[in-house]
């Protein structure tokens, strides 16, 4: 008797709240998609088309490149992907080709909700196998994308793992404050991004509140932000996307109009990379990192890998 709940104990400890480690995918798998568009996978996919940088990370971490047909574009450009330095130059990098999918008719093509609708029908009437995901700004949901794609390639383990592991980062990782400095993402065009958004997301886990979460924006969540009312908001700390190669935080330190701003005279103005800042898949994790040793800790240097 005792054995025999010592091996249940062990499969348990194999067990998460959402997917277990010895599980693997039932084919034919049936789901909807965010296009709300049924799709049956009769088998499981081996030759798989990534058209958006979420699924270009996370089916980079999950699978061998020999089942990774084709990346986006973006994702070998070093500015705005993180795994740019992970891609080999014999993966092919395509954007939406209808044409090239057809010719090469993949087992599976994984595209964003932003995706050329289009285009997708297009390939769905050619027989294609194509799985719109949404676009998702919190960590549940990112948790979430990322456990879909691993059911879709058979990969639950793998993908549980990924999860696992960006949850033990943040929580060993993040440095939790006495007291939550308030912060703002300012950009050189004079907007702001609300709570419908992955960088508030990265400013909210790193333990900062953003002053302009709850303020209406457009679809994309961004705010236009005038001089005046940054200096009504006047947070702690202003972060700037990119790595500031245009000067834009000098600009910022020394204009006059800006002086009295908390975040000016703290000298508390960040600039988050492109690559971090837009990330919306296990690699948020290292974002939030970053901006957070970068406020809290300024003399860490996180790697972002």
């Amino acid at each position: 008797m005792y054995s025999r709940l010592k091996h249940l104990f062990f499969i348990g400890c194999l067990c998460t709240s959402t997917v277990c480690f010895s599980a693997q995918t039932s084919y034919p798998l049936t789901i909807t998609d965010a296009s709300q568009h049924p799709l049956t996978l009769t088998t499981m996919p081996t030759q798989i088309d990534s058209k958006s940088m979420f699924s270009d990370q996370v089916l980079m971490a999950l699978l061998p490149l020999k089942n990774i047909t084709s990346l986006s574009r973006l994702s070998k450009d070093p500015t705005y992907s993180i795994i740019a330095d992970k891609i080999p130059d014999t993966l092919p990098l395509r954007d939406l080709n209808v044409e090239r999918i057809i010719a090469e008719h993949p087992d599976l093509v994984l595209v964003a909700s932003w995706s050329d609708g289009p285009k997708i029908a297009q390939l769905r009437a050619a027989g294609i196998n194509v799985v719109v995901i949404k676009s998702v700004y919190s960590l549940k949901n990112i948790e979430k994308n990322i456990l879909l794609v691993g059911k879709l390639v058979n990969k639950n383990a793998a993908a549980t793992a990924l999860v696992e592991q960006m949850n033990t980062k943040l929580q060993q990782q993040v440095i939790i404050p006495q007291h939550k400095l308030t912060a703002i993402e300012y950009t050189p065009w004079g907007a702001s991004s609300n709570q419908n958004s992955t960088i508030n997301t990265i400013i909210k886990h790193a333990q900062l509140n953003n002053v302009i979460a709850n303020t209406n924006g457009d679809k994309f969540g961004q705010v236009p932000i005038a001089k005046e009312q940054l200096l009504a908001l006047n947070p702690d700390v202003i972060i700037i996307p990119g790595e500031d190669n245009s000067g834009f935080k000098q600009q910022l330190l020394h204009d006059p109009a800006l002086q009295t701003l908390t975040a000016i005279r703290d000298r508390r103005v960040i600039s988050l990379p492109h690559a971090l800042r837009s990330t919306d898949s296990q690699y948020i994790a290292d974002a939030i990192i970053y901006l957070n040793h970068k406020v809290y800790q300024s003399h860490v240097r996180p790697s972002i890998h």
